[in-house]
């Protein structure tokens, strides 16, 4: 009796392990499902309906302060076509395409091309430095002025769309100065294009935009890297969702002061901006 007794209930006590086991196995596959399908969900949410960045410059003063924190609807143009006027995100033109190629800024990199391994875009091998090096283009915010097909000129700063003077009162300019054409240095793969305030005309082709910072003085845009591809463009500023800075600057000695340090500002919340929409 004993012995059948205990075998009996030898069987018993390894068919609870058994189930123990196999719930156990479940719990971690419901886990790790779960945290797959979040990141899965995350990504595309990331990639191809919302992004978030934050505003480093001001080229787009008053209209975007430095220090906005703006969240960017990335299905609007994959419905429709961008239109005059409209703030659109893209990823920045002057930037390499990929780690060691040439930029607008660093014409000349120490690290070449050969230097890096793709592995999955936007990660690459560095194998100079035995690491990994995440290699995407910065996104940048600009507005809409020139369409496919558009002649456009600048003229003493102000723009001309197909011979038609367009202002429409968010244009800041912080430099009293007017830089002739002849003195300016605009070039566009090696062609001379004229001066910040004075360029073109240039006829813009099918599939580009002419894109320009509403602070056109201290904006980097088409002026200087030329034509937005269509490709380029990833979508448009939804709404702030926080905003933390100093006020913005409205004149060139301002910007030159703070820069050497003289001219100081404290940074505080601006609660007026928060949950702006565009």
């Amino acid at each position: 009796m004993n012995s059948n007794f205990s075998l009996q209930e030898g069987r018993k006590m390894f068919r609870k392990k058994e189930k123990k086991i196999k719930r156990k196995k479940n719990v971690i596959q419901e886990y790790t499902e779960a945290i797959l399908f979040a990141f899965v969900v995350a990504f595309l949410i990331k990639n191809y309906i919302f992004q978030n960045f934050k505003i480093p410059s001001s080229s787009m003063e008053r209209t975007m302060l430095i220090g906005d924190y703006l969240y960017g609807d990335r299905l609007k143009y994959y419905f429709t076509e961008p239109d005059r006027e409209d703030l659109v995100i893209f990823q920045y033109p002057a930037d390499p395409e990929e780690p060691g190629e040439p930029s607008f800024n660093d014409p000349d990199p120490k690290l070449k091309r050969d230097n890096y391994v793709l592995l999955i875009k936007p990660i690459y091998w560095d194998k100079a430095n035995w690491k990994f090096k995440w290699h995407a283009k910065k996104n940048v915010v600009k507005r809409v002025i020139g369409l496919p097909g558009d002649t456009l000129e600048v003229i003493d700063k102000k723009v001309y769309i197909n011979g038609e003077l367009f202002e429409r009162g968010y244009e800041q300019y912080v430099d009293t100065r007017i830089i002739p054409r002849d003195s300016g240095n605009l070039k566009w793969q090696g062609k001379f294009m004229g001066s910040r305030d004075n360029m073109g005309p240039v006829i813009i082709p099918e599939n580009k935009y002419f894109v320009l910072g509403d602070n056109r003085d201290v904006s980097a845009d088409s002026r200087y890297w030329g034509f937005l591809d269509r490709s380029d463009i990833t979508g448009t500023p939804l709404f702030i969702f926080f905003s933390y800075g100093k006020p913005p600057l409205t004149n060139l000695r301002d910007y030159i002061y703070e820069q050497k340090g003289i001219l100081k500002q404290n940074s505080e919340i601006r609660w007026n901006r928060i949950f702006k929409f565009y």
